[in-house]
C-alpha cells in the first residue's frame, strides 16, 4: 500500500508560473495526449501530464524536484497537438524557470537578471566596476611590478593579467553559486525518489554523464521534435559557436601565460590566419546566426515556439549583443591598430575602439556572471537532470 501523501498546494508559486507562461494549464483535462505524442517521454518518467496536474494542485515539492521538467526540450509538439489548447510545453518551459529561481542564491540576483526593469542596474554595476579597474591599473601595476601598457591596442586599455584577475575572481563566486544549486537539486531528486521507493541507482554516474554529454553535443533530443524542427538548428549554431569561442578563450590564457614557461613564445593576439582566430570568426558567426534564427523563429512562429517571456528574451538578446560586440571589437582591432606603442591611445578611432572594447566587456560580464541566475543556468539544469535521469534508471 502506498504511504499517504499530504497535499500541501503553494498558491503564490502557481500564480508566479501562470504569469511567466503557464495560464493555459487549467484548461487541462488530463486526457493525456501531450505524454502520448512526445518522443522523449518514456518509463516510470513519462511526462508532461503528471507535470500539468501537479501544476494546477500547486505542488511545488514534487515539481521543483522532478528531473522529467528538465527532460523536455519544449518542442511542443505537445501543445500543438492538446485537444483543449493548455499548451504543456510553455508550461514546462514556465516550471523550467521557477526552478532556475528556486535553487538560485542570492534572491534577489534572480529577480535583478530576469527582469527588463532591471537590465539598466544590471548593465550599470559592471560598468562601474571597470571604470574602477581600470581607474587603478596604474598604481597597481606598479605595486607589483608589471608594465602598465602593452604593446597591443586593447592590452594597453586593459592589461591581460589585469582583466583575467577581474573575471576570474567574480567567475569562482559565480561557480560557488552555480554548484550550490546543482548539489541543491541533486539531493532533492534524490530524496524524492527514495521517497517513492526508488533509491537505488541503475547506473554509474560516470557512464550517465558519458551519455548525456553525447546526446547534447549531437543535440539527439531536438531530432526527435516535429512542430518546432527548425529550433535544433538555431540552438546548435548558437551552442556551438559559443563553445568554439570558449576554446579560443581558453587557448588565449594558455598562449600568454604557459607557453612563454616552456619557452615558447606567445603568438597572441592572433592574426587572421591563426587556427585558433578563424574558430573564433566561425564560431562568433554561428553564435549570431543561431540567436537570429530563435529569435525570428520566436516572433514568426509563436505557436510553434511556445510562449516567450523576459527570461528567454533577456538571455538571447545578452548572447546576440556579446556576440555582435565580440565582432565589432575584432573589427575596430584592424582598423585603429597604431603602427607603433607610442602612438597607443592617441585618434579618435583607437579611442572609439576602446568604448567598443569596454561596451564588450560589461556585456561578457553580465552573460557570464549572472548564469546561475538567467536562463544561461539550463546549461547546468538539464545537465544535471538527465545525467540523474540516466543513473537512476529513470527512462528504463
Amino acid at each position: 500500500m502506498t504511504d499517504p501523501y499530504v497535499v500541501k498546494p503553494d498558491g503564490e508559486f502557481l500564480r508566479r508560473v501562470l504569469d511567466e507562461g503557464g495560464e493555459d494549464v487549467k484548461k487541462c483535462y488530463q486526457c493525456a495526449t501531450c505524454s502520448v505524442v512526445c518522443d522523449l517521454s518514456k518509463g516510470r518518467g513519462a511526462f508532461p501530464r503528471k507535470e500539468m496536474l501537479w501544476t494546477q494542485w500547486g505542488l511545488k515539492d514534487r515539481l521543483m524536484a522532478d528531473p522529467d521538467v528538465w527532460a523536455c526540450h519544449q518542442c511542443n509538439d505537445c501543445s500543438t497537438r492538446c485537444p483543449r489548447g493548455a499548451r504543456p510545453g510553455d508550461v514546462l518551459a514556465a516550471l523550467r524557470q521557477q526552478s532556475v529561481f528556486h535553487y538560485s542564491m542570492p534572491k534577489f540576483l534572480v529577480d535583478w537578471t530576469n527582469n527588463l526593469k532591471y537590465l539598466p542596474l544590471m548593465l550599470l554595476i559592471p560598468a562601474v566596476l571597470l571604470g574602477l579597474v581600470l581607474a587603478v591599473r596604474g598604481p597597481l601595476g606598479d605595486a607589483i611590478g608589471l608594465e602598465e601598457h602593452e604593446k597591443d591596442l586593447y592590452a594597453w586599455f586593459f592589461p591581460h593579467w589585469l582583466l583575467i584577475t577581474f573575471f576570474s575572481g567574480f567567475a569562482g563566486l559565480t561557480t560557488l553559486a552555480a554548484a550550490l544549486g546543482v548539489f541543491r537539486f541533486w539531493n532533492a531528486m534524490k530524496a524524492a525518489d527514495a521517497a517513492q521507493g526508488h533509491a537505488t541507482p541503475k547506473r554509474g554516474i560516470v557512464p550517465a554523464a558519458i551519455n548525456v554529454v553525447k546526446s547534447l553535443f549531437t543535440h539527439e533530443k531536438f531530432g526527435q521534435c516535429t512542430a518546432n524542427s527548425s529550433r535544433k538548428v538555431a540552438h546548435m549554431a548558437a551552442f556551438y559557436g559559443f563553445v568554439a569561442l570558449f576554446i579560443v578563450t581558453i587557448w588565449a590564457v594558455i598562449d600568454l601565460y604557459l607557453m612563454p614557461l616552456i619557452n615558447i613564445d606567445a603568438m597572441y593576439p592572433f592574426g587572421l590566419l591563426h587556427p585558433m582566430k578563424i574558430l573564433a570568426n566561425v564560431g562568433c558567426l554561428a553564435l549570431i546566426y543561431g540567436c537570429v534564427r530563435a529569435i525570428l523563429d520566436r516572433l514568426n512562429n509563436a505557436e510553434e515556439s511556445g510562449k516567450s517571456t523576459a527570461f528567454d528574451w533577456i538571455f538571447v538578446g545578452l548572447l546576440l549583443a556579446v556576440a555582435v560586440t565580440g565582432l565589432l571589437t575584432e573589427v575596430s582591432r584592424f582598423v585603429a591598430e597604431p603602427d607603433n606603442a607610442e602612438e597607443l591611445g592617441q585618434t579618435f578611432l583607437q579611442n572609439a575602439a576602446f568604448g567598443i572594447y569596454f561596451i564588450h566587456l560589461v556585456l561578457v560580464f553580465d552573460l557570464l556572471i549572472c548564469l546561475p541566475f538567467s536562463k544561461f543556468a539550463h546549461v547546468m539544469y538539464r545537465t544535471v537532470a538527465l545525467v540523474y535521469a540516466e543513473h537512476s534508471g529513470r527512462n528504463e
